[in-house]
């Protein structure tokens, strides 16, 4: 698994050049990590600032604080800034902070981290910036105890009379 996660995450390393960074697409299943990619140089950032953020689904909405690391302070346990949904499953590479990898990884992918990513440098000028597009892959499984905007209620199976059925039960 560690193995997969290190391949997936040298093929989608990517440097951002300022001028605003391709989207990077990703898809991952529904449970496993996913490693989203973010680097700007080979420099040393652990004296900077690096801030992920997910974009928000309603424009009056504010984007999603996911992980924000500042010359060495992360998020602690409970830090009301980060989003409630990322706390305690999103983590960052602090042996590769020494060559420009602002990368995180978020455990246990959930249906509702699907969405867009933005890697963002703002002390920096240029301005350095990456994006990603995040599709968590649903597994079939009961979601029955989730409450899912928009799904369906449980299905009710029921039996259909046919023409004779009914002429016989009207009887």
């Amino acid at each position: 698994m560690k193995l997969l996660l290190l391949v997936s995450f040298l093929s989608l390393w990517r440097r951002s050049d300022g001028t605003g960074a391709a989207l990077i697409n990703m898809v991952v299943k529904e449970g496993d990590d996913a490693i989203l990619p973010c680097s700007i140089s080979s420099r040393n950032i652990r004296q900077d600032l690096f801030d992920w953020k997910k974009d928000k689904k309603d424009k009056k909405d504010k984007d999603q604080e996911v992980f924000m690391y500042d010359k060495g302070k992360v998020y602690d346990e409970g830090d009301y800034r980060q989003d409630e949904q990322f706390r305690g499953r999103v983590f960052h590479f602090p042996e590769h902070l020494e060559v420009g990898n602002a990368s995180i990884v978020i455990r246990a992918t959930k249906l509702t981290d699907s969405g867009n990513y933005t890697c963002d440098f703002p002390r920096l000028l240029p301005k350095r910036r990456s994006n990603i597009e995040l599709v968590v892959d649903p597994i079939l499984k009961d979601r029955s105890d989730e409450n899912i905007s928009g799904a369906a209620p449980k299905p009710v199976v029921s039996r259909h009379l046919g023409k004779q059925e009914r002429s016989s039960a009207a009887v």
